[in-house]
Protein backbone atom coordinates (compact mmCIF):
# COMPACT_ATOMS: atom_id res chain seq x y z
CA UNK A 1 0.00 0.00 0.00
CA UNK A 2 1.38 3.37 -0.51
CA UNK A 3 0.54 7.28 -0.64
CA UNK A 4 3.05 9.86 -1.01
CA UNK A 5 4.48 13.24 -0.85
CA UNK A 6 5.64 16.04 -3.36
CA UNK A 7 9.10 17.48 -1.95
CA UNK A 8 9.00 20.66 0.05
CA UNK A 9 11.06 21.28 2.85
CA UNK A 10 14.11 20.15 3.49
CA UNK A 11 14.26 17.74 6.55
CA UNK A 12 17.40 16.16 6.94
CA UNK A 13 18.76 18.70 9.66
CA UNK A 14 15.20 17.99 11.51
CA UNK A 15 15.55 14.11 11.18
CA UNK A 16 17.40 13.56 13.99
CA UNK A 17 15.01 15.02 16.60
CA UNK A 18 12.62 13.42 15.09
CA UNK A 19 13.84 9.79 15.31
CA UNK A 20 14.50 10.97 19.42
CA UNK A 21 10.63 11.35 19.28
CA UNK A 22 9.99 7.97 17.77
CA UNK A 23 12.23 5.98 20.10
CA UNK A 24 9.97 7.60 22.95
CA UNK A 25 7.33 5.08 21.12
CA UNK A 26 9.61 2.34 20.79
CA UNK A 27 10.63 3.39 16.48
CA UNK A 28 14.19 3.31 15.53
CA UNK A 29 15.54 4.13 12.41
CA UNK A 30 15.70 0.49 10.44
CA UNK A 31 14.41 -1.12 12.97
CA UNK A 32 11.73 -3.39 13.74
CA UNK A 33 9.43 -2.63 16.39
CA UNK A 34 6.55 -4.48 18.50
CA UNK A 35 3.15 -3.86 17.98
CA UNK A 36 2.51 0.18 18.86
CA UNK A 37 -0.82 -1.08 20.67
CA UNK A 38 -1.25 2.39 21.94
CA UNK A 39 -0.87 4.02 18.76
CA UNK A 40 -2.32 2.02 16.18
CA UNK A 41 -5.78 2.22 14.86
CA UNK A 42 -5.94 -0.33 12.37
CA UNK A 43 -8.94 0.14 9.59
CA UNK A 44 -10.03 -3.88 10.79
CA UNK A 45 -13.50 -5.14 10.82
CA UNK A 46 -13.84 -6.13 14.77
CA UNK A 47 -12.99 -3.51 17.31
CA UNK A 48 -12.81 -0.89 15.32
CA UNK A 49 -9.52 -1.93 14.02
CA UNK A 50 -9.29 -0.08 9.21
CA UNK A 51 -9.03 -3.49 7.69
CA UNK A 52 -5.02 -7.27 5.27
CA UNK A 53 -6.60 -9.93 3.67
CA UNK A 54 -6.87 -12.89 5.77
CA UNK A 55 -3.79 -14.73 6.58
CA UNK A 56 -2.26 -12.19 4.32
CA UNK A 57 0.51 -8.99 5.29
CA UNK A 58 -0.31 -5.66 3.41
CA UNK A 59 3.27 -3.68 2.43
CA UNK A 60 2.30 0.09 3.00
CA UNK A 61 4.78 3.16 2.41
CA UNK A 62 4.29 6.98 2.84
CA UNK A 63 6.32 10.14 2.21
CA UNK A 64 5.44 13.56 4.01
CA UNK A 65 7.08 16.66 4.03
CA UNK A 66 8.17 17.77 7.54
CA UNK A 67 7.80 20.97 9.64
CA UNK A 68 7.22 19.79 12.80
CA UNK A 69 8.05 16.43 13.75
CA UNK A 70 6.12 14.39 15.64
CA UNK A 71 4.70 10.37 16.30
CA UNK A 72 0.93 10.33 16.57
CA UNK A 73 -0.96 7.60 14.49
CA UNK A 74 -3.90 5.52 13.58
CA UNK A 75 -1.10 3.77 11.74
CA UNK A 76 1.91 4.20 13.88
CA UNK A 77 3.12 6.74 11.03
CA UNK A 78 4.93 10.23 11.59
CA UNK A 79 3.20 13.07 12.02
CA UNK A 80 3.91 16.59 10.27
CA UNK A 81 2.33 19.58 8.44
CA UNK A 82 1.48 18.91 4.90
CA UNK A 83 2.24 20.49 2.01
CA UNK A 84 0.86 19.21 -1.12
CA UNK A 85 0.02 15.80 -2.32
CA UNK A 86 1.48 14.20 -5.36
CA UNK A 87 -0.88 12.74 -8.33
CA UNK A 88 0.11 9.20 -7.83
CA UNK A 89 -2.35 8.96 -4.53
CA UNK A 90 -4.87 6.53 -5.37
CA UNK A 91 -8.49 7.69 -6.52
CA UNK A 92 -10.79 8.04 -2.86
CA UNK A 93 -13.74 5.76 -5.01
CA UNK A 94 -10.77 3.11 -6.23
CA UNK A 95 -9.94 2.97 -2.63
CA UNK A 96 -13.08 2.56 -1.35
CA UNK A 97 -13.93 -0.44 -3.89
CA UNK A 98 -10.96 -1.68 -2.80
CA UNK A 99 -11.92 -1.71 0.75
CA UNK A 100 -15.05 -3.12 0.31
CA UNK A 101 -13.97 -6.18 -1.82
CA UNK A 102 -12.39 -7.01 1.60
CA UNK A 103 -14.56 -5.93 3.99
CA UNK A 104 -17.71 -6.77 2.71
CA UNK A 105 -16.74 -10.27 2.22
CA UNK A 106 -15.44 -10.64 5.47
CA UNK A 107 -19.04 -8.92 7.09
CA UNK A 108 -20.88 -11.55 4.90
CA UNK A 109 -19.27 -14.13 6.39
CA UNK A 110 -18.53 -13.49 10.01
CA UNK A 111 -20.92 -10.63 10.58
CA UNK A 112 -24.39 -10.72 11.63
CA UNK A 113 -27.11 -8.69 10.49
CA UNK A 114 -27.84 -5.69 13.40
CA UNK A 115 -30.25 -2.91 13.91
CA UNK A 116 -28.05 -0.80 16.28
CA UNK A 117 -29.93 2.57 16.85
CA UNK A 118 -27.97 5.99 17.74
CA UNK A 119 -30.54 6.83 20.71
CA UNK A 120 -31.38 10.60 21.42
CA UNK A 121 -31.97 11.69 25.04
CA UNK A 122 -33.39 15.52 25.88
CA UNK A 123 -32.57 16.29 29.70
CA UNK A 124 -33.77 19.08 31.26
CA UNK A 125 -32.74 20.29 34.90
CA UNK A 126 -35.67 19.65 37.34
CA UNK A 127 -36.98 23.07 37.06
CA UNK A 128 -36.66 24.09 33.34
CA UNK A 129 -39.78 22.71 30.84
CA UNK A 130 -37.75 21.01 27.89
CA UNK A 131 -37.18 23.53 24.84
CA UNK A 132 -40.03 25.19 22.70
CA UNK A 133 -40.79 22.53 19.68
CA UNK A 134 -37.86 20.22 20.72
CA UNK A 135 -39.33 16.93 19.01
CA UNK A 136 -40.15 18.26 15.83
CA UNK A 137 -36.86 20.94 15.33
CA UNK A 138 -34.36 18.19 17.02
CA UNK A 139 -36.09 15.74 14.70
CA UNK A 140 -34.87 17.74 11.65
CA UNK A 141 -32.17 18.15 12.38
CA UNK A 142 -31.42 14.93 13.15
CA UNK A 143 -32.85 13.88 10.13
CA UNK A 144 -30.22 16.65 8.33
CA UNK A 145 -27.01 15.32 9.82
CA UNK A 146 -28.38 11.73 9.18
CA UNK A 147 -28.42 12.75 5.54
CA UNK A 148 -25.39 14.49 5.39
CA UNK A 149 -23.25 11.49 6.49
CA UNK A 150 -25.03 9.41 3.81
CA UNK A 151 -24.76 11.70 1.03
CA UNK A 152 -20.62 11.86 2.52
CA UNK A 153 -20.61 8.21 2.82
CA UNK A 154 -21.41 7.80 -1.33
CA UNK A 155 -19.25 10.64 -2.38
CA UNK A 156 -16.77 8.53 -0.84
CA UNK A 157 -17.57 5.13 -2.41
CA UNK A 158 -19.12 3.44 0.78
CA UNK A 159 -22.77 3.94 -0.87
CA UNK A 160 -25.23 5.94 1.41
CA UNK A 161 -24.93 5.10 4.42
CA UNK A 162 -25.45 6.91 7.55
CA UNK A 163 -26.22 5.84 11.44
CA UNK A 164 -29.79 4.75 12.66
CA UNK A 165 -32.27 6.48 14.35
CA UNK A 166 -35.77 5.06 16.13
CA UNK A 167 -38.86 6.51 14.50
CA UNK A 168 -42.04 7.39 16.49
CA UNK A 169 -44.75 8.26 14.52
CA UNK A 170 -42.65 9.90 11.68
CA UNK A 171 -40.28 11.70 14.13
CA UNK A 172 -37.52 10.38 15.88
CA UNK A 173 -37.65 8.31 18.75
CA UNK A 174 -36.44 11.09 22.08
CA UNK A 175 -36.30 9.57 25.77
CA UNK A 176 -37.32 12.82 28.23
CA UNK A 177 -35.26 12.62 31.16
CA UNK A 178 -35.47 15.31 33.99
CA UNK A 179 -32.64 15.63 35.92
CA UNK A 180 -32.51 15.39 40.04
CA UNK A 181 -31.29 19.38 40.61
CA UNK A 182 -31.93 22.85 39.67
CA UNK A 183 -30.50 24.42 36.76
CA UNK A 184 -27.90 26.18 39.27
CA UNK A 185 -26.72 22.96 39.98
CA UNK A 186 -25.10 22.07 36.27
CA UNK A 187 -22.29 23.65 34.50
CA UNK A 188 -19.88 22.46 31.50
CA UNK A 189 -18.34 20.05 33.01
CA UNK A 190 -21.26 18.06 34.77
CA UNK A 191 -21.67 15.71 31.34
CA UNK A 192 -20.87 12.49 33.62
CA UNK A 193 -23.04 13.31 35.98
CA UNK A 194 -26.03 14.28 33.59
CA UNK A 195 -25.19 10.74 31.90
CA UNK A 196 -25.38 8.72 35.17
CA UNK A 197 -28.74 10.53 35.90
CA UNK A 198 -30.26 9.30 32.30
CA UNK A 199 -28.45 5.64 32.34
CA UNK A 200 -31.40 4.34 34.64
CA UNK A 201 -34.23 5.43 32.18
CA UNK A 202 -32.48 3.93 29.63
CA UNK A 203 -32.39 0.72 31.32
CA UNK A 204 -35.47 0.87 31.67
CA UNK A 205 -36.16 1.26 28.04
CA UNK A 206 -34.04 -1.66 26.86
CA UNK A 207 -30.92 0.27 26.23
CA UNK A 208 -27.37 -0.48 27.78
CA UNK A 209 -25.64 2.77 27.78
CA UNK A 210 -22.29 1.08 27.94
CA UNK A 211 -23.15 -0.97 24.87
CA UNK A 212 -24.93 1.73 22.82
CA UNK A 213 -24.11 5.20 21.18
CA UNK A 214 -26.01 7.94 22.60
CA UNK A 215 -26.32 11.75 22.30
CA UNK A 216 -27.98 13.50 25.29
CA UNK A 217 -29.22 16.94 24.40
CA UNK A 218 -28.84 19.27 27.34
CA UNK A 219 -31.29 21.93 28.17
CA UNK A 220 -28.77 24.65 29.71
CA UNK A 221 -29.00 27.38 27.00
CA UNK A 222 -30.94 30.80 27.55
CA UNK A 223 -32.02 32.28 24.36
CA UNK A 224 -33.58 35.37 24.32
CA UNK A 225 -36.16 36.09 21.47
CA UNK A 226 -36.53 40.03 22.14
CA UNK A 227 -33.08 40.71 22.44
CA UNK A 228 -31.60 37.99 19.94
CA UNK A 229 -29.13 37.13 22.83
CA UNK A 230 -27.65 33.46 23.15
CA UNK A 231 -25.90 32.12 26.00
CA UNK A 232 -24.93 28.36 27.10
CA UNK A 233 -23.32 26.52 30.16
CA UNK A 234 -23.89 22.48 28.76
CA UNK A 235 -21.61 20.15 28.31
CA UNK A 236 -20.32 20.09 24.37
CA UNK A 237 -18.30 17.39 23.97
CA UNK A 238 -17.75 13.35 22.92
CA UNK A 239 -16.09 9.98 22.90
CA UNK A 240 -16.73 6.69 21.67
CA UNK A 241 -14.90 3.58 19.98
CA UNK A 242 -16.32 0.68 17.68
CA UNK A 243 -19.13 -0.21 20.10
CA UNK A 244 -20.14 2.50 22.11
CA UNK A 245 -19.97 6.33 22.40
CA UNK A 246 -22.07 9.12 24.38
CA UNK A 247 -22.30 12.75 22.89
CA UNK A 248 -23.33 15.82 24.78
CA UNK A 249 -24.71 18.83 22.84
CA UNK A 250 -27.37 21.37 23.95
CA UNK A 251 -30.81 22.43 22.22
CA UNK A 252 -32.33 25.70 22.50
CA UNK A 253 -35.24 27.20 20.73
CA UNK A 254 -33.66 28.63 18.15
CA UNK A 255 -31.78 25.73 16.89
CA UNK A 256 -33.40 24.49 13.35
CA UNK A 257 -32.57 23.70 9.86
CA UNK A 258 -34.72 25.92 8.86
CA UNK A 259 -32.99 28.78 9.89
CA UNK A 260 -29.55 27.51 8.05
CA UNK A 261 -29.88 29.26 5.21
CA UNK A 262 -30.83 32.76 6.75
CA UNK A 263 -27.87 35.25 6.62
CA UNK A 264 -30.23 37.78 9.08
CA UNK A 265 -31.15 38.45 11.91
CA UNK A 266 -28.17 39.11 13.64
CA UNK A 267 -27.44 37.93 17.28
CA UNK A 268 -25.53 37.95 20.13
CA UNK A 269 -24.10 35.03 20.70
CA UNK A 270 -21.90 34.72 23.90
CA UNK A 271 -19.08 32.14 22.57
CA UNK A 272 -19.23 33.54 18.67
CA UNK A 273 -20.04 37.31 19.07
CA UNK A 274 -22.11 39.36 16.63
CA UNK A 275 -23.52 36.78 14.11
CA UNK A 276 -26.28 35.65 11.66
CA UNK A 277 -28.88 33.27 12.69
CA UNK A 278 -27.84 31.28 9.98
CA UNK A 279 -24.26 31.23 11.19
CA UNK A 280 -25.39 30.54 14.60
CA UNK A 281 -27.37 27.37 13.61
CA UNK A 282 -23.91 26.28 11.33
CA UNK A 283 -21.92 26.31 14.35
CA UNK A 284 -24.41 24.84 16.78
CA UNK A 285 -26.04 21.94 13.93
CA UNK A 286 -22.75 21.27 12.51
CA UNK A 287 -21.44 20.94 16.44
CA UNK A 288 -24.00 18.45 16.87
CA UNK A 289 -22.38 16.45 13.77
CA UNK A 290 -19.31 17.22 14.89
CA UNK A 291 -19.49 15.50 18.30
CA UNK A 292 -21.44 12.63 16.74
CA UNK A 293 -18.84 12.00 14.89
CA UNK A 294 -16.42 11.78 18.32
CA UNK A 295 -19.36 9.70 19.48
CA UNK A 296 -18.67 6.81 16.60
CA UNK A 297 -14.49 6.99 17.16
CA UNK A 298 -14.02 9.64 14.93
CA UNK A 299 -10.79 12.02 15.54
CA UNK A 300 -9.94 15.44 14.39
CA UNK A 301 -8.44 15.34 11.47
CA UNK A 302 -7.91 19.21 9.23
CA UNK A 303 -8.43 19.15 5.64
CA UNK A 304 -5.28 18.73 3.29
CA UNK A 305 -5.35 21.41 0.63
CA UNK A 306 -5.88 19.39 -2.18
CA UNK A 307 -9.36 18.51 0.06
CA UNK A 308 -10.07 21.96 0.45
CA UNK A 309 -12.07 22.27 -3.21
CA UNK A 310 -14.55 20.20 -0.87
CA UNK A 311 -15.06 22.95 2.15
CA UNK A 312 -13.71 22.13 5.68
CA UNK A 313 -13.48 18.98 7.17
CA UNK A 314 -16.55 17.72 9.19
CA UNK A 315 -14.14 16.52 12.12
CA UNK A 316 -11.67 19.63 12.06
CA UNK A 317 -13.25 23.50 11.93
CA UNK A 318 -15.83 21.79 9.82
CA UNK A 319 -18.21 22.24 12.83
CA UNK A 320 -18.29 26.09 12.42
CA UNK A 321 -19.27 25.79 8.65
CA UNK A 322 -22.10 23.23 8.43
CA UNK A 323 -24.57 24.57 5.98
CA UNK A 324 -22.92 27.61 5.00
CA UNK A 325 -23.03 26.87 1.21
CA UNK A 326 -26.58 27.32 1.77
CA UNK A 327 -26.11 31.17 2.62
CA UNK A 328 -23.25 31.54 -0.12
CA UNK A 329 -20.54 31.64 2.84
CA UNK A 330 -18.37 28.97 1.62
CA UNK A 331 -18.39 25.75 0.26
CA UNK A 332 -19.73 24.08 3.47
CA UNK A 333 -18.33 21.09 5.67
CA UNK A 334 -17.30 17.44 4.09
CA UNK A 335 -16.46 14.04 5.57
CA UNK A 336 -12.85 13.06 4.91
CA UNK A 337 -11.75 9.90 2.87
CA UNK A 338 -9.98 8.73 5.83
CA UNK A 339 -13.06 8.88 7.99
CA UNK A 340 -15.36 7.59 5.65
CA UNK A 341 -13.22 4.28 5.36
CA UNK A 342 -13.39 3.96 9.24
CA UNK A 343 -16.92 4.29 9.46
CA UNK A 344 -17.57 1.85 6.89
CA UNK A 345 -16.56 -0.87 9.14
CA UNK A 346 -19.07 0.95 12.39
CA UNK A 347 -21.70 -1.18 13.45
CA UNK A 348 -24.33 1.77 13.06
CA UNK A 349 -22.97 2.42 9.67
CA UNK A 350 -22.75 -0.73 8.53
CA UNK A 351 -25.67 -2.68 9.97
CA UNK A 352 -23.33 -5.76 11.13
CA UNK A 353 -22.37 -6.72 14.02
CA UNK A 354 -19.19 -8.71 14.75
CA UNK A 355 -18.72 -11.27 17.96
CA UNK A 356 -17.31 -10.56 20.81
CA UNK A 357 -14.99 -13.93 20.24
CA UNK A 358 -13.19 -11.98 17.01
CA UNK A 359 -10.83 -10.14 19.20
CA UNK A 360 -8.66 -7.56 16.47
CA UNK A 361 -4.87 -8.07 16.44
CA UNK A 362 -2.84 -6.06 14.43
CA UNK A 363 0.90 -5.97 13.80
CA UNK A 364 3.81 -4.05 12.10
CA UNK A 365 7.03 -5.38 11.20
CA UNK A 366 10.18 -4.03 8.92
CA UNK A 367 8.86 -0.51 9.87
CA UNK A 368 11.33 2.03 8.37
CA UNK A 369 11.52 5.38 8.94
CA UNK A 370 13.92 7.47 6.96
CA UNK A 371 15.13 11.40 5.41
CA UNK A 372 13.89 11.14 1.43
CA UNK A 373 15.26 14.26 -0.50
CA UNK A 374 12.66 17.00 1.05
CA UNK A 375 10.67 14.65 2.48
CA UNK A 376 10.21 11.26 4.63
CA UNK A 377 9.51 8.06 4.18
CA UNK A 378 7.50 5.42 6.07
CA UNK A 379 7.23 2.05 4.96
CA UNK A 380 6.23 -1.04 6.37
CA UNK A 381 4.21 -4.18 6.23
CA UNK A 382 1.20 -4.88 8.68
CA UNK A 383 -0.85 -8.42 9.30
CA UNK A 384 -4.01 -8.42 11.07
CA UNK A 385 -7.11 -10.26 12.05
CA UNK A 386 -9.75 -9.89 11.35
CA UNK A 387 -8.47 -8.69 7.83
CA UNK A 388 -7.22 -5.49 7.27
CA UNK A 389 -8.87 -3.03 4.56
CA UNK A 390 -6.93 -0.21 5.11
CA UNK A 391 -4.23 2.09 7.01
CA UNK A 392 -5.21 5.49 8.21
CA UNK A 393 -2.55 7.83 8.68
CA UNK A 394 -3.16 10.96 11.24
CA UNK A 395 -0.14 13.64 10.73
CA UNK A 396 0.25 16.13 13.41
CA UNK A 397 2.33 18.74 13.83
CA UNK A 398 3.58 19.57 17.46
CA UNK A 399 1.13 22.30 19.19
CA UNK A 400 -2.39 22.84 18.82
CA UNK A 401 -3.31 19.68 20.40
CA UNK A 402 -4.64 17.26 17.20
CA UNK A 403 -7.05 19.61 16.13
CA UNK A 404 -4.88 20.41 12.76
CA UNK A 405 -3.33 16.60 11.99
CA UNK A 406 -4.75 15.61 8.25
CA UNK A 407 -4.99 12.26 7.01
CA UNK A 408 -3.63 10.04 4.31
CA UNK A 409 -4.64 6.53 3.78
CA UNK A 410 -3.87 3.22 1.83
CA UNK A 411 -5.55 0.26 1.19
CA UNK A 412 -4.45 -3.12 0.11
Amino acid sequence: MGFARKPGVDVNEQLSPCLQKLRRHGIREQERPGPLTEELDVCATAGGVAAARPAKEAAFMTRRNLLKPLLIALMALTAFAPQSWAATIVDDKQQAAAARSILEPWQGAQATPAERFLHIVCWTPNDRKFPAEYQDRLSRMLLHIQDFYAQEMERNGFEERSFNLQRDDGRVLLHEIRGRHPTSHYGLDSGSEIRKECVPQLENAGIDADDATIAIFCNLAEWDETELKFSHKSPYYAGGSYRSGTAWQLDSPELDTLNLAKASPLIDDGQYGRISLGKHNSIFIGGMAHELGHAFGLPHVKERPDEGVRGTALMGSGNQTYGDELRGEGRGSFLTFAHALRLASHPLFCRRLESNEHEAEASIKDLIIRADGKSIAVSGTIAGQPPVYGVVAYFDPEGNADYNQTSATAVP
